[in-house]
């Protein structure tokens, strides 16, 4: 069974990583124009921007549901056990009888 949420945040984070390599790639290349080199990382970083925002709505939108136990029925209270009578304690027992 496919899993959506897992899928759609490996691609999210896949794409972050590659953005990421590439940040670092522009700001060590010494033979780039200055200009063209500020341009590249602006975009790059609001490419950032927008995927750590989408792999926020992922978890905020696609929330794991609690774990349901299969062929038991839903509790909804659990079953009243009555209490046997408790006997007198005496001097020097810890518990009546």
């Amino acid at each position: 069974m496919p899993n959506l949420k897992l899928d759609l945040n490996n691609m999210l984070n896949n794409e972050k990583y590659y953005e990421e390599l590439e940040l670092i790639r522009l700001a060590q290349e010494p033979s780039m124009n200055y200009k063209l080199k500020i341009d590249l990382m602006k975009e790059k970083l609001e490419s950032l921007a927008l995927l750590n925002a989408q792999i926020g709505l992922v978890g905020q939108y696609f929330q794991d549901a609690p774990p349901v136990a299969a062929g038991v029925p839903p509790v909804d209270a659990p079953p009243v056990v009555p209490e046997a009578p408790k006997g007198q304690v005496h001097q020097g027992q810890t518990h009546g009888e």
